[in-house]
């Protein structure tokens, strides 16, 4: 685990490679494969990607993708999912 990085699995009968260029091409947004370790993808949220935003608006961009290419998702749930875990460390805080 790292805190650095967001994975997500892959949707069965998807290529990560297909699933990572058409989050580049349609939305902008780079993720990466996961070097070997199964079908899994990695948004990345640290250097210049280290804010909040980033891997929210990568969470919404893959979303949409996996949409795109035919699996059934729920583009809003991971986008909710990283919203309350922001807001939660933000409370927090001191």
């Amino acid at each position: 685990m790292a805190a650095c990085v967001t994975v997500v699995a892959v949707p069965a009968g998807l290529d990560q490679a297909a699933v990572c260029d058409h989050v580049r091409a349609c939305y902008g947004v780079m993720i990466s494969g996961s070097e070997g370790a199964g079908d899994l993808v990695r948004i990345g949220h640290m250097g210049p990607t280290a804010s909040a935003f980033h891997p929210v608006v990568g969470l919404a961009a893959l979303g949409r993708s996996l949409a795109d290419l035919g699996a059934e998702v729920r583009i809003g749930d991971g986008v909710d999912a990283a919203l309350a875990v922001l807001a939660a460390s933000r409370r927090t805080q001191p």
